[in-house]
């Protein structure tokens, strides 16, 4: 893969655009995967929020998903290829990952999800660490992916609900409505999928027109209180147990990964969650 830095303009995954309201519109482009995560998808999703961070035409940035949903999750094919026989190479790759992928978090500006019909495992994520979440009211979000051996990336999702609501949703690895995310304060707002880019826009452009310096100085501030909390602690120790186990896989993913490799992926997903029928 090629070096993607800020400074980055060409995308193969990524479409980057920014509009008269000072607003960076930056649209997950794999829709043929439902815009799942692979290496270069999240390297270019670091690239275009620093390189509008570092814009003074933008103030706001917004991630949203082309085509059937906002984000599948992490690339499952893309993962059969990986190389797992060093436990420290693979947690190298790890910590790079889970640095370009809390980019929401760590850049000034405020970012927006957009979020749409499906945001799986790493897509649920990445809307987790949007400092706001507009969702329509059909998606379903949620760790569907710990069914299958995979866990999550980056385990900020404890810091937003209470106890019971972490572990019901971690422990089962269930879907999420939109509803429930709500509920829950997992999102900020949930609209109809009709009217998905209005509100988006409308709160973009609030959020554009705030005094600048204002945002990013009460940006800092509110991510700083939970970070004196522990929230980065607890994110780092989750981050080194990941590691660990995606060099030394379970069982569930070594036979997710044969299968999706000999009949694939919808076979290999359809096995997976067979054991799961009518307990939902």
């Amino acid at each position: 893969m090629d070096r993607i830095t800020a400074e980055t303009t060409e995308y193969e995954h990524l479409l980057y655009e920014v509009d008269a309201e000072h607003v960076c519109w930056l649209t997950l482009n794999r829709p043929e995967k439902i815009n799942a995560m692979n290496e270069r998808l999240i390297a270019e999703l670091r690239a275009g929020l620093l390189r509008a961070d570092q814009d003074d035409n933008v103030n706001v940035m917004v991630i949203r998903g082309a085509g059937r949903g906002f984000c599948s999750g992490h690339d499952l094919d893309e993962d059969t290829a990986d190389d797992r026989t060093s436990i420290y190479e693979y947690r190298l790759k790890y910590i790079r990952q889970f640095e370009q992928f809390t980019t929401p978090w760590t850049v000034s500006k405020p970012v927006i999800a957009s979020v749409h019909k499906y945001a799986i495992g790493k897509g649920f994520e990445l809307s987790l660490f949007c400092d706001v979440s507009i969702v329509t009211s059909d998606t379903k979000m949620g760790y569907s992916e710990v069914r299958y051996g995979l866990s999550g990336h980056c385990m900020f999702m404890p810091w937003l609900v209470n106890m019971k609501t972490a572990k019901d949703i971690l422990l089962t690895g269930r879907d999420v409505s939109a509803k429930e995310a709500k509920e829950m304060g997992l999102v900020t707002e949930v609209v109809s999928p009709e009217d998905l880019h209005e509100a988006t826009r409308r709160k973009a452009t609030l959020m554009a027109r705030m005094p600048r310096e204002m945002q990013r100085m009460h940006k800092m501030y509110l991510n700083r209180v939970y970070e004196i909390q522990g929230l980065k602690s607890a994110t780092d120790f989750y981050l080194e147990q990941v590691a660990i186990m995606g060099a030394q896989p379970l069982p569930e993913y070594v036979e997710l990964t044969k299968m999706t490799i000999e009949k694939g992926l919808r076979a290999a997903l359809d096995h997976a969650q067979a054991r799961y029928k009518g307990l939902d």
